[in-house]
């Protein structure tokens, strides 16, 4: 299990379907609707957000999830309810915010 998902990956699995497992063990498929860049606190930082869309008639709360990619990563992320689909879906969202990556040392 990887600790966050990175913003690249995400971008390549728009609307793609993912595996969400609640704590209790209840697992069901959501849309992955947008991954839109965020504001960082400064340079040092990136943010970026999995905006995740529910089946229909179906509503989350707030809560910590394990949610698995189409490749099999998986990560536990806070999501929190947002504004829902134009077709009124329910979304959740999860905020990543990290260090930038640093890059690996170049071979001299």
């Amino acid at each position: 299990m990887q600790t966050i998902p990175t913003h690249e990956a995400l971008m390549a699995s728009l609307g793609r379907l993912f595996v969400l497992e609640t704590a209790d063990g209840h697992r069901l498929e959501v849309r992955l609707a947008a991954a839109p860049a965020g504001v960082a606190m400064d340079a040092t930082y990136v943010s970026y957000s999995a905006i995740f869309e529910l089946p229909a008639e179906i509503w989350l709360p707030q809560d910590t999830y394990r949610i698995t990619a189409p490749d099999g990563a998986s990560w536990e992320l806070l999501a929190t309810p947002t504004r829902p689909s134009a077709d009124g879906r329910a979304n959740l969202t999860a905020v990543m915010h990290t260090s930038v990556p640093k890059a690996p040392p170049s071979a001299t």
